[in-house]
């Protein structure tokens, strides 16, 4: 019993209440174009990755596969405290103000894929990752569609065939071995219903939300400041 009412409570979740214009300059700034500014604090552009991770050669110039352009991975822990801080935001437009050692902001980051500018080795790395993470995002929704969409004709077809295996007469002399079957079917009907019914009413909505909130990154704009 308790877990069925876990599993009603989250198609009703607790939403986080986006900041509100009165709110808004007590945490975030906001810039004279009005965008509101989140800040980062970044060693150099390279701390954008994941461990381990690098700019490729040639990473945003011409040169490049126009067709299958490269995509690094951005930090976890830097992509989730982004999505944090639009989670409050609301629809706010954004300015991404990263923070630099004046050495790592120069016209000219020398060793760095040859010779690259911060600005666009930044500005390209987050808009490519975040439309990859969008992409991703809608194919999961188109998953998550077609997958409630067979577990609901499942789910349908297996109580429709309890009702007829339970309106047939069972003889004493036939056992039990039907009657345990309409239940083990009429189980999985219930079973297989509320899982499509949860991804039509709640499994749906993370997804969607990180992809709004992807393509609302690939749209920010971004500004280098030195420390």
């Amino acid at each position: 019993m308790i877990m069925p009412l876990k599993r009603a409570i989250r198609l009703f979740p607790w939403r986080r209440q986006p900041v509100s214009g009165e709110q808004l300059p007590k945490r975030y700034a906001k810039s004279p174009e009005g965008r509101a500014i989140i800040r980062l604090t970044l060693a150099s552009p390279e701390a954008l990755l994941m461990p381990f991770e690098s700019f490729p050669a040639r990473f945003g110039k011409v040169a490049e596969d126009e067709d299958n352009p490269p995509v690094v991975n951005l930090d976890k822990d830097l992509v989730d405290y982004l999505f944090a801080r639009l989670g409050e935001l609301g629809d706010e437009d954004l300015l991404l103000r990263i923070s630099m050692p004046t050495d790592a902001t120069s016209p000219k980051v020398k060793g760095l894929v040859g010779e690259a500018e911060p600005l666009h080795l930044l500005e390209t790395a987050i808009q490519r990752y975040f439309a990859y993470l969008e992409s991703t995002r809608r194919q999961n929704l188109a998953q998550l569609a077609r997958d409630a969409a067979l577990l609901g004709v499942l789910g349908t077809g297996a109580l429709g065939l309890s009702v007829l295996i339970d309106g047939r007469a069972v003889t004493p002399s036939e056992g039990i071995g039907l009657p345990l079957l309409n239940q083990g079917v009429t189980i999985f009907g219930w079973l297989t219903c509320w899982e499509a019914l949860a991804n039509a009413l709640w499994n749906w909505r993370p997804l969607y939300e990180n992809l709004r909130m992807s393509q609302r990154l690939q749209a920010a704009k971004i500004e280098i400041a030195t420390t």
